[in-house]
């Protein structure tokens, strides 16, 4: 199971593949972590991907890979790795967010 810290959404994958998608906020980024159906469940994986949010309203996004966290998207291969990438995720978003204000003043 994923954690739930930052976690503003669990829905049905919305691109209607099936399967399930979680999407995570730290500010103005975020996780969108989906896995779809498989036959086996030894061959159950994580897409994951670094988002930025259009504003503080809503929760539409795009894909972003200009960050150092990925450049492209990330596949895992279990729970326990994207938790660990998770906590990873959020400590940078929020140092991110930390540097952004520092330049702000």
């Amino acid at each position: 199971m994923l954690t739930q810290e930052n976690q503003v959404l669990a829905r049905i994958e919305p691109n209607g593949r099936g399967g399930t998608q979680f999407l995570y906020r730290v500010n103005d980024y975020g996780i969108a972590a989906v896995t779809s159906p498989q036959e086996d469940v030894s061959q159950i994986h994580w897409r994951v991907d670094v988002v930025k949010y259009h504003d503080n309203e809503t929760l539409q996004y795009d894909l972003c890979h200009t960050t150092e966290l990925a450049d492209k998207t990330l596949t895992f291969r279990n729970d326990k790795s994207v938790n660990e990438f998770l906590e990873k995720a959020f400590n940078y978003f929020t140092e991110l967010k930390n540097l952004e204000n520092m330049l702000d003043k």
